[in-house]
C-alpha cells in the first residue's frame, strides 16, 4: 500500500482517552486518523465491563476536582448529543476506618472545594445501607453527586461522533512503528507504519494504554501494567438491599493495599473489583481466564464486607491497568518532539475523566497549552536517565481504587 494523504493528527489507541481525543479533534475541524489494535470496545484492555464510577470529592488529590467537574459537564453534553443517558446518579460512598487514607483524602477535597458530603458512623451506615457489614470503627463519607458511567455506550458514542465529523478510524490495525519524516526537525511530520500501510500526520496523540511503553520506548517511562479482575455476583439473600437506589457506588479501604470498589445491581448483578499488589503482565499475552484463586480471594473479601451478596458468580472479566509510580496520570507534550502528545497511563482511575482528557489532548495537540491544570501529570516527573526498559519498581504511592 502506498503512502496515504497527510492527516493533521494521528491518534494511536482508541479506548477511552483516544476516542475522546479523536472526537474533540475532529469536531474542531482537524483531519484525524485513528488506530487501534482491536475493535473497541473489547476485552483486551481497560475500557470494558459495563460501568465505571465517577465521584467529585477526589481522594487522590484536591487538584483533580476542577478536572472532574469539567468531565461531569462534558458527560452531560455527550449524553445530550447522543440522545441517551450515560450517567446514573447513584451517589458515591467511601468506606474505611476513621483516618484511613481514602477517607482523609475525600474529606480534604470536600473541604477545599466546598463539596457537600455526609460523614456516617457505623450505626448510621447500618441503618441506611443494611447490605454493608459494619464494625464499630467503620465510617463512610457519602456524596450525592457520585454515580456510574455506561462505558461501552460512551466509547461507542465518542467513536461514532469522531467518524461523523470526518475522522478515519482504523480498527484491528496496530501501529508497529512511527518515525519523524526528518529526524533533525523536531516538529517534522510523523510517518506511522502498520501491517496495512504507511500514513503521515503533522501531529500525533499517543493514547495506547498498556501499549504506551512499547510505542514510547526511548523515553524509558516506568509504566507498570497489571491484571485486574471484575466480578458480577447474584445476591444470596435480600437482593433489594443491593439494588440501585438502596446502595450507592462504593469504595472500601480495609487496610494498606486492600481495597475494592463496586456498584449496585442494575439488572446485571452486583459488580465489584478487589485490589491487591499484583505482578506485571505483558499486554500481548496475559492470562484472561478466571482462576479458582481469583474467585476464592474475592469471595473471602465479600464475606467480611457484603456477606449476603456472594451467591452465584454471574460473570467475570479481566482488565488491564497501566500504572505510573505515583498513581497520577500522564498527560503532556512529548519532551523531545512538541508535535506529539502523550496520555492514558491513568493508573486505574481515569475513565471518568475521559471527555475532559480528550478536550485537554485536543488543546495540547493544536495549541500546546490548555486551560486544564495538568501540573500533576507531567512526563518529566517519570523520566529517569538511569532507567532501563521498562523499570519494574512498585508504585511508591498508594495505588488508587480502580473505578
Amino acid at each position: 500500500m502506498s503512502l496515504t494523504q497527510r492527516f493533521d493528527v494521528a491518534v494511536v489507541g482508541l479506548g477511552a482517552m483516544g476516542s475522546a481525543a479523536a472526537h474533540r479533534l475532529a469536531m474542531r475541524g482537524q483531519r484525524v486518523i485513528g488506530f487501534d489494535r482491536f475493535r473497541p470496545p473489547h476485552l483486551m484492555g481497560s475500557t470494558h465491563g459495563d460501568s465505571r464510577g465517577i465521584r467529585e470529592a477526589y481522594y487522590e488529590d484536591p487538584s483533580y476536582v476542577p478536572f472532574v467537574r469539567r468531565a461531569y459537564d462534558l458527560w452531560d453534553e455527550l449524553s445530550d448529543t447522543l440522545g441517551q443517558p450515560l450517567f446514573r446518579q447513584t451517589g458515591a460512598i467511601t468506606l474505611g476506618v476513621e483516618g484511613a487514607s481514602m477517607v482523609r483524602g475525600v474529606l480534604a477535597s470536600a473541604r477545599e472545594h466546598d463539596i457537600d458530603v455526609d460523614v456516617l458512623d457505623a450505626s448510621e451506615l447500618k441503618r441506611r445501607f443494611p447490605a454493608i457489614e459494619t464494625s464499630d470503627d467503620l465510617v463512610g463519607v457519602l456524596e450525592t453527586r457520585g454515580g456510574m458511567i455506561d462505558i461501552e455506550a460512551a466509547l461507542n458514542g465518542q467513536l461514532d461522533l469522531a467518524a461523523s465529523h470526518g475522522a478515519e478510524l482504523h480498527f484491528n490495525e496496530p501501529v508497529e512503528k512511527w518515525l519523524p519524516t526528518d529526524m533533525a526537525d523536531l516538529e517534522s511530520p510523523i510517518t506511522i507504519n502498520t501491517a496495512q500501510g504507511s500514513y503521515e500526520a503533522e501531529r500525533m496523540v499517543v493514547t495506547a494504554g498498556a501499549w504506551n511503553a512499547g510505542l514510547l520506548g526511548k523515553l524509558n517511562l516506568p509504566l507498570r501494567v497489571t491484571r485486574q479482575v471484575m466480578f458480577w455476583f447474584e445476591p444470596r439473600r435480600n437482593p433489594e438491599q443491593f439494588a440501585e437506589g438502596a446502595l450507592p457506588f462504593w469504595m472500601w479501604e480495609r487496610g494498606p493495599q486492600d481495597f475494592a470498589y463496586g456498584f449496585p445491581d442494575i439488572g446485571k448483578g452486583f459488580k465489584l473489583g478487589h485490589h491487591q499488589p499484583l505482578d506485571e503482565v505483558d499486554p500481548n499475552g496475559y492470562p484472561q481466564e478466571i482462576t479458582e484463586a481469583d474467585e476464592a480471594n474475592v469471595r473471602t473479601w465479600l464475606s467480611r464486607t457484603f456477606p449476603e451478596v456472594g451467591g452465584k458468580l454471574l460473570r467475570a472479566e479481566t482488565c488491564l491497568y497501566t500504572n505510573t509510580p505515583d498513581a497520577h496520570f500522564l498527560i503532556d507534550v512529548h519532551p523531545k518532539r512538541p508535535n506529539i502528545v502523550l496520555a492514558s497511563p491513568c493508573s486505574g482511575h481515569g475513565f471518568k475523566f475521559s471527555p475532559a482528557i480528550g478536550e485537554a489532548l485536543a488543546d495540547l495537540s493544536m495549541h500546546r497549552e490548555t486551560e486544564h491544570d495538568l501540573g500533576l501529570f507531567t512526563v518529566n516527573r517519570l523520566m529517569d536517565p538511569n532507567a532501563v526498559l521498562p523499570p519494574t519498581a512498585k508504585p511508591s504511592a498508594q495505588a488508587p481504587v480502580g473505578d
